[in-house]
């Protein structure tokens, strides 16, 4: 299975979560604002950002809405953000379904709002990532 992280980081924090997630899967993680992913022979697309007022990053929220590809493109998301749930996920969510996409599953993990939170993502949160990357290794195609 070919697979793929891409995400969208203002702070870093969400960028060392894509990274732990790609290091287990012994793929690529590219941040959208610097390249434009190429998703014509990925298997497994693995999408994250932070929580900006509930939505993606405006840069991951285009790469979404302009995504083509096959629809047998199996997606998870992952988010980072201050509070429980982040409401970007479900608007990921909603434009690669909408799309045809196939959505497996989803990973949230604090990250800083203002003052809180500070030092997340943690250890555990990374090796939390880790183990849900690996998870996702395991769905049959």
């Amino acid at each position: 299975m070919k697979s793929l992280v891409v995400y969208f980081s203002k702070g870093g924090k969400t960028r060392k979560v894509a990274e732990a997630m790609a290091q287990e899967l012994n793929c690529k993680a590219i941040d959208v604002k610097k390249e434009t992913p190429n998703i014509s022979t990925v298997n497994l697309l693995i999408v994250g950002s932070g929580n900006y007022g509930g939505k993606p990053g405006k840069e991951l929220q285009e790469f979404l809405e302009n995504m083509q590809g096959t629809s047998k493109i199996n997606i998870a998301f992952f988010a980072t953000s201050g509070g429980p749930e982040p409401k970007c996920i479900e608007v990921m969510q909603r434009i690669v379904e909408s799309k045809g996409f196939i959505f497996l599953s989803q990973f949230d993990c604090r990250g800083k709002m203002f003052l809180l939170n500070r030092g997340h993502p943690t250890r555990e949160d990374l090796i939390d990532a880790k183990s849900f990357a690996a998870s996702l290794k395991e769905i049959e195609q």
